[in-house]
């Protein structure tokens, strides 16, 4: 059975490329229209290209500034995160209530190819369950304080959802209430929370729908490490394709050519350490690994205009 789907980022102004570059690359990739929310702490800031906006793929847009209020979200002062990691625990305050399924996706999630039959499965087998939510658990949690009865951990940078299910069971008071108990357990922000919510009562999310893609290329050893299963790339490690130290791995490659293709650019370079960056640029010079990248003298004008373009 096919299903109407409805695909929900949510994000700040830091992520406002890499969220248009992971929609770009679902809408290139997919075979049938779909729906796209949108959860946005500042959307002023938020400039979609027509390459987006106008593509046949497209059945509807909708954006939603995030509304204030007297929340309190731990642990994302310093961290390379910000509040709008917590937005989704919201989506009944933002997103009408007709929606039957979304596809929650991080702006760091990367369509190499089409997803939609994989996801249809998914939902429909969810359906038939008492479970509402889908998503890939991880070898082991790196938290010990979150104390889960089952031993399985998720990540939630794909998370499906049966959103008719989501609203009767009152999710958001729950999400707040464990946030507010549980404020000194938690480590990695709303993916802690959710699991101790769910605490393993979800149904497994194949791993093509959430592929980890780090710059070793070695993440699983599975018949589904190839570039026909793989539908979806989480680029979930610590070096994104976007800084200095991602672009010079091949892994960045996918994300650089779409960037290229919406946005007619050489290079996407984004990172808050301007110092790491320079360092990594002095390192790529003198070592001439600069030369073994696509489009060298366009990447070093990137880099340059990056490091100085707020100097004052």
């Amino acid at each position: 059975m096919k299903n109407e789907l409805n695909f929900l980022y949510c994000l700040d102004k830091n992520y406002n490329i890499q969220t248009n570059v992971s929609i770009y690359s679902l809408l290139q990739n997919i075979n049938q229209k779909i729906n796209l929310f949108v959860i946005h702490q500042q959307l002023n800031t938020f400039k979609i290209p027509s390459k987006i906006t106008e593509h046949l793929n497209l059945k509807s847009l909708s954006l939603f500034e995030f509304k204030k209020g007297d929340y309190k979200f731990p642990k994302v002062e310093g961290a390379h995160v910000s509040e709008a990691t917590y937005y989704r625990f919201f989506i009944e305050e933002h997103l009408p209530k007709n929606v039957k399924n979304l596809i929650y996706l991080d702006a760091d999630i990367l369509t190499i190819n089409d997803p939609i039959d994989l996801i249809n499965n998914q939902f429909n087998k969810m359906n038939k369950s008492e479970f509402f939510i889908s998503v890939r658990s991880e070898n082991e949690t790196e938290n010990k304080n979150l104390k889960l009865s089952n031993s399985k951990y998720f990540n939630a940078g794909v998370m499906l959802i049966n959103y008719e299910k989501w609203l009767k069971n009152n999710m958001l008071n729950d999400l707040l209430e464990i946030t507010r108990l549980r404020e000194k357990d938690i480590v990695f922000w709303d993916q802690d929370v959710l699991n101790i919510l769910f605490d393993g009562n979800y149904i497994e999310l194949s791993k093509s729908l959430n592929y980890k893609l780090e710059p070793s290329h070695k993440i699983i050893n599975t018949n589904e490490d190839n570039d026909t299963a793989i539908k979806f790339i989480h680029y979930s490690g610590k070096f994104k394709p976007w800084s200095l130290k991602g672009i010079q791995n091949n892994f960045s490659i996918r994300y650089q050519d779409v960037y290229r293709d919406l946005y007619d650019k050489k290079y996407h370079l984004a990172d808050n350490w301007k110092g790491n960056t320079l360092k990594d640029l002095i390192r790529l010079i003198f070592t001439g690994k600069i030369f073994l990248i696509p489009f060298p003298y366009s990447l070093l004008m990137t880099i340059f205009k990056f490091l100085f373009k707020n100097k004052k």
